[in-house]
């Protein structure tokens, strides 16, 4: 060998045992040095965690009897990684007609469906949902394209053609058959196509479905049944509006939720204490642990990881009460649109009713009838046509709303259940006494206003007291305060009982309106607001310059009509017809008369409250005079048994309410249960004394009937509940009464029989 080749083959020499000193020293560094931590990183890289869903915590009473729970339920999966790619739309399409068969509804979340033709549309709503804003709705199709890699512009046709051929389905197949693919393929992908992971198709599924499933199972490969827990409302629609429903996240609840918690499939609250307490209801998922390999492919089962159910809620609300508060106004209702208790009121149909606990704010019962199952929601798939059905729009004080709260957004006129107030106001400023007895003319010479006494029999009450005033609810004598104290008093009174503020309940309420010339300033001038030309009202009458001269001349009090109409000429309104309009708006905005005062001291006029307002004016008055926040939660615990949350009472204000006043308008809210009464006949028999006041207040709409109010509490000496009901076109307040006679029956424990009830344990609520 030359001495060329030589130095030829040294070096080749060097340069492979340099390479191999290198790959030796690498090894040893992973292999010796960093060996602990790859080793852990590629177990971690190879385990995964298969969910199993947490249940939803309980939502429970007083007294831990459930109101919405989880039972179990079947569950069709489909597992990826068990079906051979080539025949994966086989198998669904032969497992979506086995659900289609036996109406069972499965997950359906793809925004594309089919005419009757078979063309395709987008529809962005949920199946929870009948309206939805324009901007939410392309909100969530920008998102729903940009994920699926699909044009913003592109049509429903053009989308659809782009899923055709993205899942491989036959084009010849029937588009209502493409569509069960679609829909199932869609789910897979959202969740990430992983093979390991099985996709849920179906919740909730019936045993013969199953049944039928198990027996075909070899034509299913992948597809498996599981056990889920499923949200359950043993009681149906018992407070429904105030326990709200579940349904599938959408693109809003991303915002707002924490989804490292939670998967794209998981069901959550979207009304009432379900949304309001979601993040403790909300349960920790467990898992099935399991080893796959680069693929995602499963090699093996591990351990499981056992849930945690959620966060259980208990309310303040008494079980029974609630059923006896609903039960009674779907009862009394029916008697008074079968005129059992006097003239028929045929359109008798919408109620509420709340009790609460005068010493500490607990409400015990909030019932608001009609109700809704919530059970229709709680596996993501409630039927269009029931959905559409409960979220129609309509004027739900005419057409009863199942989805409205009446009992906490049914704000409406009083009547004279508005009357203690007055009366306590009265007293205080000094413009009459427990003792001065005023004489009922039946006709009120200073307005010409009528007590209702003389509009239906013509005959006036006599000399009365103030406490006669309530029991026979004398509406000249209020009308007569009214002139004496002047509109302020009522007002500061008003506000004093909380009667314009929220209650301070957990779930959403509406505010109340009292009576006054600020308000109808307002009202007056938003009607004239309203009128204005703008982008959003292309069509108004003025502009906003003019409009701002008009309340200049609102304010400035001179609204003679020569010198309104020559103002509004001058500033370009010249339309002799608009002219007369805008005056007669502008009057009202500045007008208040004595017979504003006067109506407004009987509870009618402007006045509206909510029945949950209402009961919270009863409870501070008949307990000398403290306001108390109105809750509904009265302790959060956590599934091991520790409690979380607790809500003690909270005063929110105070007044100071001389005794022998309170015993005046007391003793008055006694007469009205007592022979004479208005509500003498709801409470004839009942063995306990009950403080009560009804009020009967008028719509003001033609063929319209009056609102049926009644205010009570008991026991009459040392008062433990309060209790406000209302009925739409309930035609008089003495008809309520007979609802707060079966809620004081319910919570004192009173039995009934044939002809009347047997008292068991007195002034103790019972079970």
């Amino acid at each position: 060998m030359n001495e060329h080749l030589k130095k030829r083959f040294y070096n080749l020499a060097i340069i492979i045992i340099l390479l191999f000193v290198v790959l030796v020293s690498r090894l040893i560094y992973l292999q010796l040095i960093k060996g602990d931590y790859f080793r852990e990183l590629s177990v971690r890289q190879a385990i995964r965690l298969i969910p199993i869903d947490a249940p939803r915590g309980d939502i429970v009473d007083r007294y831990g009897v459930k109101l919405a729970t989880s039972r179990p339920s079947f569950t069709i999966d489909i597992m990826k990684g068990d079906v051979v790619d080539s025949h994966l739309n086989e198998t669904i399409l032969k497992l979506m007609d086995i659900l289609t068969k036996n109406n069972v509804k499965y997950k359906d979340d793809l925004p594309i469906y089919l005419d009757d033709k078979g063309n395709p549309y987008f529809n962005f709503k949920n199946p929870d949902e009948a309206s939805v804003k324009e901007e939410i709705l392309k909100d969530r199709e920008i998102a729903w394209k940009k994920a699926n890699n699909i044009s913003e512009n592109s049509t429903a046709k053009e989308a659809w053609d782009i899923l055709m051929k993205k899942f491989k389905i036959r084009k010849n197949l029937d588009p209502y058959e493409a569509r069960k693919i679609m829909v199932v393929r869609q789910l897979m992908e959202e969740q990430g196509y992983n093979q390991y992971q099985p996709v849920e198709i179906a919740l909730d599924v019936d045993q013969k479905t199953v049944a039928e499933i198990e027996e075909r199972h070899f034509e299913l490969p992948g597809v498996m049944i599981s056990i889920k827990p499923v949200r359950y409302y043993p009681h149906g629609t018992l407070l429904s509006q105030t326990l709200g429903y579940i349904g599938r996240i959408t693109q809003e609840d991303l915002k707002k939720l924490d989804m490292s918690n939670y998967k794209l499939t998981d069901l959550v609250g979207h009304s009432g204490l379900e949304t309001l307490y979601e993040k403790y209801l909300k349960g920790k998922d467990g898992g099935q642990q399991v080893e796959v390999d680069n693929f995602g492919r499963l090699i093996k089962n591990l351990n499981n990881v056992p849930p945690v159910p959620g966060d259980t809620i208990f309310l303040t609300i008494d079980k029974n009460i609630q059923e006896a508060a609903e039960q009674s106004l779907t009862k009394t209702m029916e008697n008074i649109r079968n005129g059992k208790y006097g003239k028929k009121y045929p359109n008798a149909n919408i109620g509420a009713a709340v009790v609460v606990d005068v010493h500490t704010g607990k409400i015990l019962a909030l019932a608001s009838v009609p109700g809704f199952d919530p059970n229709i929601f709680a596996t993501g798939n409630p039927p269009a046509s029931i959905v559409n059905e409960l979220f129609k729009a309509r004027n739900a004080t005419v057409e009863p709303s199942p989805v409205f709260n009446y009992a906490t957004q049914g704000a409406v006129p009083p009547g004279s259940t508005f009357k203690m107030a007055v009366a306590l106001a009265a007293l205080e400023s000094g413009v009459t006494t427990v003792d001065e007895k005023y004489l009922d003319p039946g006709i009120y010479p200073y307005t010409k206003q009528t007590n209702w006494l003389w509009n239906e029999y013509h005959q006036t009450q006599g000399w009365v007291s103030v406490s006669d005033a309530i029991k026979y609810s004398v509406d000249t004598y209020f009308y007569e305060m009214g002139r004496r104290m002047g509109i302020d008093k009522i007002v500061e009174y008003a506000k004093k009982f909380g009667l314009d503020q929220k209650t301070g309940i957990e779930i959403y309420e509406t505010k109340g309106i009292i009576a006054s010339p600020q308000y109808k300033r307002e009202y007056y001038l938003g009607l004239i607001k309203s009128m204005v030309k703008s982008d959003k009202n292309p069509n108004g009458k003025i502009t906003e310059e003019q409009y701002d001269k008009i309340v200049k001349i609102v304010d400035s009090g001179n609204l003679s009509d020569y010198n309104t109409f020559l103002q509004l000429k001058k500033m370009g309104i010249k339309d002799s017809e608009l002219q007369r309009e805008l005056w007669r708006l502008m009057y009202f905005a500045r007008h208040w008369s004595l017979t504003d005062t006067c109506s407004a001291a009987i509870g009618q006029g402007d006045n509206q409250f909510t029945p949950l307002e209402i009961v919270s004016y009863i409870s501070t008055l008949v307990n000398g005079g403290t306001r108390y926040r109105l809750h509904l939660v009265d302790k959060i615990v956590s599934p091991d048994g520790k409690v979380i949350e607790e809500t003690k009472p909270e005063v929110l204000g105070k007044i100071d309410i001389p005794q022998k006043y309170l015993d005046a308008i007391k003793l008055g809210m006694k007469g009205v249960t007592e022979r004479g009464g208005t509500a003498s006949a709801a409470f004839s028999g009942f063995p306990i004394p009950v403080g009560g006041k009804t009020g009967t207040a008028e719509v003001g709409i033609k063929g319209r009937d009056n609102y049926a109010w009644f205010v009570g509490f008991a026991p009459y000496d040392n008062p433990q509940i309060a209790v406000v009901t209302v009925i739409y076109q309930g035609g008089a307040g003495s008809y309520a009464a007979y609802v707060a006679r079966d809620i004081f029956d319910a919570y004192f424990g009173l039995s009934k029989d044939k002809t009347n009830e047997s008292f068991t344990v007195v002034n103790s609520p019972i079970r």
